[in-house]
């Protein structure tokens, strides 16, 4: 089968294209009329080749490329003549209408500008004119190229019911063919020098994988690789590489050897991409699979059942793979001896090549349905086997290029999934480790950054969907080519990812958006450095309070990230001189929708600049008490005593009545009412209340305006009230003092035999006298009531 070679050339094509499409940018020219005149000549021998091109694929795609670069070149240069146009056209405007009496320079100039502007209206409609040949050819390559597609692809050949009857029911005839094949397949024109040097390249680089395969696992069964914290699945994959390295590097450097120094024998250079193909393929699947793997979304085989029937499938799958390879030679096509004719042989040998493929990929993905969920989630196992089955029956009816675009096709849809699979999953996990700190140099650059436990590093989001998107990108263009798309338009779409896709008068240019969306990532992260440095080494250097400081680095922080926005949009390509229309369509969002976000936008800068609350402040806001934990720039939050989180906008604290406990120091004052019996000593009951206040330490003494006071408040019901009033250093410890104090005044009363009384009600018995009993009073009744 050529399955394989179809699949490379595929490949080849690709990156021809990429080199053809993906330009580097030059200055811009300057379409003069020798050049306008070199352009029309390259667009003569265009079409002069294209009548000439045959069935060609390679002067096609070499024709589509040409045009494809003319046809840019025509719009470069409708471009550059249409803006010189308008120009032109301005500065006629500016000289005001023509009249008879105008000065002599005025009519020179105006004479000059006119003379210019025909110029521009003729090299504009040369431009034009250059464009449309340009699409012309290259409809016509495409429309060549399609037509000529669809009749190989389609083209039909023996069935599998000829091949048969030539080989069971002609006489004679399978033995010469069979004589014929094995002498075509021993005598193959070689060259032996390339092929022993590509042998020996071969010998080395397996030699080479063994020791060093061996050295490394050794090493691996004592210890896990160091990779293994940072990312689980690329460790995985990793050591099952080791297995197959060196068939890996015996296959890649004979095949490189090959490619560069060719022997003369196309099967031998495909037979050994391949074994490479398969080597890593197998070593990818094997480490996802195993007992010990342990990979989000991949189920290990644990049954040895499942294992038997992977290993015997697989195997199946490659000597089948191989022996299509050989059965591949185009010199396998005329090998009857009596008509030079298709061989029956070589048609039979091939189909059941064909039909093992099919059914052992379509086997092995049924397999694999129940231990990769992602294969599941897209029923993926089901498309697969009705693409094979299709290419299997194309095969047997004699379509054989179509069952080896087919097999293609899947071939390389499988290893390219499993290709962006790794690239989302691999990543995905390192940058899952650099926000949970995993490994060892995760947690060294999480320190440098200055996080918390379970903080995540700033700017990450961004370069995970820049990954998101360079990997799909890449992908959704590799299917597409792939599975044929026409080489006019990857070509076309490679260009307007290139060079951008211009959408009601804004360039949008992908490839700059994702290196905008790195940039804002690396800014940001830098960012979060520069803030960490500046408030530990810098501000704490200055005379300024804590709030200062803490207010400066949040100020730094956000005109950072501002920096880094600006920065990733200017070489996103966005340009700033027509921001005026998203400023515009800003304020009429804000005066309608956005009032609130920039109320407590606005409030949040206050906070940060007044500094009425600090991060650690005791405060009171509305029913919200608490810690002042965060103060963003649209809200603040608040850790209530019992732990809770409150969110509290910005606003509501620069509008409304906010208590502070600790906005110029941490002193409070703790008040203590107390009551005592009646008959006790009120002097006596003074003098211990201040004397407990005293001996306390945490009470201030030695401040003239922070004096312990104790007050008779009066009398009470039950009691003689006192009250004591003193202030303590630390307002946070208000409840521990205040405790203190209470157990202390309880311990000196007892002492002293001071009572502390409780509520006394006196109640009144009336005993009924059972002669004259006492009625109940009686409602006088209103005359006006009686009716």
């Amino acid at each position: 089968m050529d399955v394989m070679r179809g699949f490379l050339l595929h490949f080849r094509r690709i990156f021809l294209l990429l080199s053809l499409a993906l330009p580097l940018h030059a200055a811009e020219e300057d379409f003069s009329t020798e050049v306008l005149d070199a352009l029309n000549k390259q667009l003569d021998s265009a079409e002069t080749s294209l009548q000439q091109a045959g069935e060609s694929f390679i002067r096609l795609d070499e024709l589509t490329a040409t045009a494809s670069a003319l046809e840019q070149r025509a719009q470069a240069c409708i471009t550059q003549f249409e803006q010189k146009q308008a120009q032109t056209k301005q500065a006629i405007d500016s000289l005001g209408e023509a009249r008879p009496d105008e000065d002599a320079e005025v009519k020179s100039k105006r004479k000059e500008l006119e003379t210019h502007q025909q110029q521009a209206e003729k090299a504009l409609s040369q431009c034009r004119l250059i464009s449309l040949r340009a699409i012309t050819v290259l409809d016509d390559a495409r429309q060549a190229r399609q037509s000529i597609l669809k009749q190989q692809l389609f083209a039909s050949g023996n069935t599998l019911v000829d091949n048969l009857y030539g080989v069971l029911l002609e006489p004679g005839r399978w033995k010469s063919e069979t004589t014929a094949l094995i002498n075509t397949l021993t005598t193959p024109l070689v060259d032996w020098r390339r092929l022993l040097m590509a042998l020996a390249y071969a010998i080395a680089g397996l030699v080479a994988g063994l020791f060093w395969s061996v050295r490394k696992r050794r090493q691996y069964r004592q210890q896990a690789p160091p990779i293994h914290a940072t990312s689980p699945t690329l460790a995985a994959v990793w050591r099952s590489l080791l297995r197959v390295m060196p068939y890996v590097l015996f296959a890649g450097l004979a095949a490189l050897s090959l490619h560069f120094s060719p022997a003369g024998a196309p099967a031998i250079k495909q037979f050994m991409l391949t074994l490479l193909l398969f080597s890593l393929s197998y070593g990818i699947l094997h480490s996802l699979l195993r007992t010990t793997s342990k990979v989000e979304g991949i189920i290990p085989v644990v049954d040895q059942k499942t294992v038997g029937k992977l290993h015997f499938w697989t195997r199946i799958l490659l000597f089948t793979t191989m022996l299509g390879v050989m059965l591949h030679s185009p010199l396998l096509d005329s090998v009857n001896p009596a008509t030079s004719g298709p061989s029956s042989v070589a048609g039979l040998l091939r189909m059941i090549c064909g039909s093992l493929i099919g059914f052992a990929l379509a086997r092995l993905i049924w397999l694999m349905s129940d231990h990769f969920l992602f294969i599941q989630r897209l029923r993926l196992h089901l498309v697969v086997a009705l693409t094979l089955l299709t290419a299997v029956a194309s095969l047997w009816l004699g379509y054989r290029n179509f069952a080896t675009f087919l097999f293609a096709g899947v071939f390389g849809t499988l290893f390219l999934l499993l290709g962006a699979w790794l690239l989302l999953r691999i990543p995905a996990e390192i940058f899952d480790g650099l926000d949970e700190g995993r490994a060892a140099w995760q947690q060294r650059l999480r320190a440098q950054l200055g996080l918390k436990q379970a903080q995540f590093v700033p700017g990450l989001i961004w370069l995970r969907l820049a990954n998101t998107l360079v990997v799909g990108g890449g992908l959704l263009i590799l299917l597409l080519r792939l599975w044929g798309m026409p080489e006019q338009n990857f070509t076309l779409m490679l260009n307007k990812l290139a060079n951008g896709i211009e959408i009601a008068g804004f360039t949008l240019e992908p490839l700059r958006i994702i290196s905008g969306l790195l940039v804002i990532a690396l800014l940001v992260s830098l960012t979060h450095v520069f803030k960490k440095h500046f408030s530990e080494s810098w501000l704490r250097r200055t005379s300024l309070s804590r709030g200062a400081r803490e207010a400066s680095t949040t100020i730094a922080g956000y005109l950072g990230i501002l920096l880094a926005i600006l920065l990733g949009l200017s070489v996103a390509g966005i340009h700033f001189e027509n921001m005026a229309i998203i400023a515009g369509a800003l304020s009429v969002g804000i005066g309608f929708g956005l009032q609130n976000i920039v109320n407590n936008f606005v409030s949040g800068l206050i906070l940060l600049f007044e500094r009425p609350i600090r991060r650690g402040d005791w405060i009171k806001v509305g029913n919200a008490e608490g810690y002042v934990r965060e103060i963003s720039i649209r809200s603040t939050t608040i850790q209530t005593f019992d732990r809770s989180d409150i969110i509290v906008p910005n606003s509501e604290i620069i509008s409304g009545q906010l208590t502070n406990m600790m906005l110029n120091d941490n002193f409070g004052r703790i008040i203590i009412p107390i009551g005592v019996a009646y008959g006790s000593d009120t002097e006596r009951v003074m003098s211990i209340l201040r004397e407990v206040a005293n001996n306390h330490p945490a009470v201030l003494k030695e401040r003239s305006d922070m004096k312990i006071n104790v007050f008779f408040r009066g009398f009470g019901d039950n009691a003689l009230n006192f009250e004591l009033r003193c202030f303590i250093r630390d307002v946070e410890s208000k409840l521990g003092v205040t405790s203190d104090l209470n157990l202390a005044i309880d311990k000196a009363f007892r002492q002293q035999g001071i009572e502390v009384p409780f509520p006394q009600r006196t109640v009144h018995l009336v005993k009924e006298d059972p002669v004259h009993p006492v009625k109940p009073a009686q409602t006088p009744v209103k005359p006006d009531e009686l009716g």
